[in-house]
């Protein structure tokens, strides 16, 4: 539901804002992640105050109150860059250059600009506010605890048919039902994303058990998660749940994963040349866990995609309804990523994934790291693998893209991303925390 474009403010979410920001600026640092997470869950992002032209979602400014209380507090440290921090900002500068270049009007720079922004000011801050494993595990902890409210949410709505939070705009006051199964979201923006949003973090979960940090609330947290994505009775969410299992039992196949992935990929390319009447992408339409799926529009969607090359490789393109029925609805990331910015936005949003997993594959290969530290870089790994596989299948907006982009933040602060002097990290360390972060090997 669009709602952008017009000032949507409702009494409780704005009393509920400024109690956020209370907390935000009242609560010591240990908790300042804590304000973020609860916006996310119970307030849909439809709330807005527009000044100008410019909007200003809740997240937003909830977001721009998080860097005032950084700097007036003397929270921000001296951070080591990596290649992970440089490709964000290439990523950032492209989506906003390229993505004007597409309409060449004020209007688009603005929301380029916007959402870069929005990009740059969650992924920096969650660098600043994840300094160690301790950092993580507290931002996960509140993830859990907010997930039992939203489960309990999650179940009202599909015994009464009717979202509660529906008096805050921008969501439906009665609950979409697809071949009888009621397709849940409470405060999110669409059931698919309520789903992925929450199975994305399951698998950081189990840091706080292996940690120490006790598997009862860990247990319960998973279960509260595994609840909210049964009740979204999407395909793409529970596929994520099989694509995280999948990537977590291959922690045991580490020193042959290498191989795996060049066997896939090789199959991939027997399928596509040899076997199949049809391009390897077509796969797609045949996916269809939950009956009703649109397995057919997102193969039809990629097959388009590259038949109409000519038309979004340099700059991308406004809009893709012209390529066929329903086109209008890019339901896939990487699509997304094309036609918002042509083959350079496309290309430096690959290669953020790719040194990511770089980072992974450098923390499991250090000699001396503990057992738990490679478990932590594994959790990291899979749910960015979760996210890399969602992408194939939705495009994402609202509030799973704080969630993306605090995912990123957090492999760069935990993980050997390439691009970092190890003695540089170390010297970053910041004592009171008790705990250094993991250092590259350069």
């Amino acid at each position: 539901m669009d709602v952008g474009g017009a000032t949507q403010v409702h009494p409780l979410g704005l009393a509920a804002l400024c109690g956020l920001i209370a907390v935000l600026f009242l609560a010591p640092r240990r908790h300042a992640t804590l304000p973020i997470i609860l916006l996310l869950c119970f307030i849909p992002a439809a709330q807005r105050v527009v000044i100008a032209g410019l909007d200003f979602t809740f997240i937003r400014v909830l977001l721009m109150a998080s860097w005032g209380r950084m700097i007036l507090r003397g929270d921000l440290r001296p951070m080591v860059w990596n290649h992970l921090d440089r490709l964000m900002i290439l990523w950032a500068v492209v989506s906003v250059v390229f993505g004007t270049m597409t309409g060449m009007t004020f209007t688009v720079f603005v929301f380029r600009a916007g959402a870069a922004a929005d990009a740059m000011m969650t992924y920096f801050l969650f660098r600043q506010l994840i300094r160690n494993h301790d950092d993580l595990i507290r931002l996960v902890t509140n993830f859990i605890l907010s997930s039992f409210a939203v489960a309990v949410f999650f179940l009202i709505e599909n015994r009464t048919q009717q979202n509660m939070f529906h008096v805050f705009g921008g969501v439906p006051q009665w609950t979409d039902i697809r071949n009888g199964r009621l397709r849940c979201q409470g405060a999110f923006a669409h059931s698919i994303l309520a789903g992925c949003f929450w199975a994305c973090l399951i698998p950081l979960y189990f840091v706080r058990g292996w940690f120490g940090r006790g598997w009862l609330l860990t247990g319960a947290g998973v279960l509260a998660a595994l609840a909210i994505v049964a009740f979204s009775a999407s395909s793409t969410p529970l596929m994520a749940v099989m694509f995280g299992i999948a990537g977590a039992s291959a922690f045991y196949l580490r020193g042959a994963l290498r191989w795996w992935r060049w066997l896939i990929i090789a199959w991939l390319c027997v399928l596509h040349f040899v076997l199949m009447n049809m391009p390897v992408w077509h796969l797609l339409s045949r996916v269809d866990i939950v009956s009703g799926s649109t397995g057919w529009h997102r193969y039809h969607l990629v097959d388009k995609f590259f038949v109409n090359f000519p038309e979004w490789w340099l700059v991308g393109t406004m809009s893709t309804g012209h390529w066929g029925p329903g086109l209008h609805d890019v339901t896939n990331q990487y699509v997304a990523e094309g036609i918002a910015g042509g083959i350079w936005r496309l290309a430096s949003f690959g290669a953020i994934l790719l040194v990511v997993f770089a980072g992974i594959s450098r923390s499991l290969r250090m000699p001396g790291q503990s057992v738990p530290h490679r478990l932590m870089a594994w959790a990291l790994g899979t749910a960015v693998f979760i996210h890399c596989m969602n992408f194939i299948a939705v495009s994402y907006f609202e509030q799973i893209v704080v969630e993306w982009h605090m995912t990123l933040a957090a492999v760069g602060s935990l993980v050997l991303v390439p691009g970092a002097s190890p003695a540089r990290q170390l010297a970053s360390h910041d004592p009171a925390v008790g705990d250094t972060p993991l250092a590259s090997p350069g």
